[in-house]
């Protein structure tokens, strides 16, 4: 049974693998797929940190120096972690810039390109969720600007931000960061890549 899943799937990245790649594609389309290659690295990071973090406020970054210090290849780790979610921000944010350039947003790509919006929105999410868990000075001054500005929205910003001042807590923020953003990118990619094979690369202008 094993053997037959494992020939399955071999047979179906094959025939991934034979599919000819359309004559226009260059370098500009293939930021979507870099994109993916990152999350894939902070997904492998991102759990190995998971053994090691202490979702408190007292002993957060205590818990993270001594990741970094005491663990073998931890710092190396950790600091892809901190900078791969920056490399991946502006590879995603590219892709979208790149695709607006090509109008590929136009019909029949427009669930395409609402998706695509969408996970930019989710990646700047974990990006700043996670500038938040080391509960830092700088982490404090990140959620501190944030809330002011928050608070700066007409209608609802002051309602937000009284909102979040008095349910915040790090374990929250944590759950949020390896959980529940983790899970909606994931649906997102998932929905993403099923309207990209349906409508395939577009065309160049």
């Amino acid at each position: 049974m094993f053997k037959n899943a494992i020939d399955s799937l071999k047979d179906r990245i094959t025939a991934q693998m034979v599919k000819p790649v359309p004559s226009h594609v260059n370098i500009f389309y293939c930021f979507g797929g870099i994109s993916l290659l990152l999350i894939l690295l902070q997904v492998i990071t991102g759990v190995f940190m998971l053994f090691y973090f202490t979702p408190e406020p007292k002993v957060a970054l205590l818990s993270i120096e001594a990741m970094s210090n005491e663990v073998m290849g931890g710092w190396l780790l950790r600091d892809g972690h901190r900078w791969g979610s920056t490399i991946l921000l502006a590879f995603v944010f590219s892709h979208m810039i790149i695709v607006f350039y090509f109008k590929a947003y136009q019909s029949p790509r427009q669930l395409t390109w609402t998706s695509g919006v969408v996970q930019l929105a989710l990646v700047f999410l974990m990006v700043t969720t996670g500038v938040l868990l080391p509960w830092d000075w700088r982490a404090y001054w990140a959620y501190a600007i944030w809330m002011d500005y928050i608070g700066t929205w007409p209608l609802i910003g002051g309602y937000l931000r009284e909102v979040a001042l008095e349910t915040f807590t790090l374990n929250m923020v944590f759950y949020t960061h390896v959980l529940f953003l983790p899970l909606l990118l994931g649906g997102f990619l998932l929905f993403h890549f099923k309207m990209v094979r349906k409508y395939g690369i577009s065309e160049p202008l």
